[in-house]
């Protein structure tokens, strides 16, 4: 229980840096956004690490808040380490496989592609460790959000469904492989 309520704290204080960079952003004329992952622009090669961490509204913010929090409570309950470790690789892998094959003429923004990844991880890592908390832990995921699958495909203007989907494979491939070894 500890383990996962220290996720709980190391999850909740990311997302307050995401909402702490969101108001700073909003208030000062910084156009922070614009330092997202431009697809195949080496100059927004920096983009990769930095476009978790912006937000372009309150509700696409609070869209990401709570499921990432959960998602990280979740892996909590196995390993604080292993939510750390795939916190950063689930980052750098989405982020570059989205500068890679994401659409041109866009800039890519959000915690989404991390949450996808997550989620990815969470409902296969389960089903093949079987084991019986790690199923659990899939079964609730796949129940309270299973919805997110319909976000891998591109039915709205101005989000990344590239993004959830490179985060959705990412995850899946991570949770298989880390569940087999």
């Amino acid at each position: 229980m500890k383990r996962s309520l220290l996720a709980a704290k190391y999850s909740t204080t990311i997302m307050l840096v995401c909402l702490l960079i969101f108001i700073l952003n909003s208030l000062l004329p910084l156009n922070l956004n614009q330092w997202g992952i431009v697809p195949r622009s080496i100059e927004h090669l920096p983009g990769i690490l930095i476009a978790p961490f912006l937000h372009a509204n309150l509700a696409h913010l609070l869209s990401n808040f709570f499921p990432f929090i959960i998602f990280a409570i979740l892996i909590g309950l196995q390993s604080v380490k292993r939510f750390w470790f795939l916190f950063i690789f689930f980052i750098i892998s989405t982020g570059l496989l989205v500068w890679l094959f994401a659409r041109g003429n866009s800039v890519h923004i959000g915690m989404s592609g991390v949450i996808y990844a997550l989620w990815g991880y969470l409902l296969i890592y389960g089903f093949v460790r079987r084991k019986m908390m790690h199923i659990v832990i899939s079964l609730i995921t796949l129940f309270f959000y299973g919805g997110l699958v319909f976000g891998v495909f591109p039915t709205k203007v101005g989000i990344s469904f590239e993004g959830h989907l490179m985060g959705a494979l990412v995850g899946a491939l991570t949770g298989y492989y880390l569940a087999k070894r």
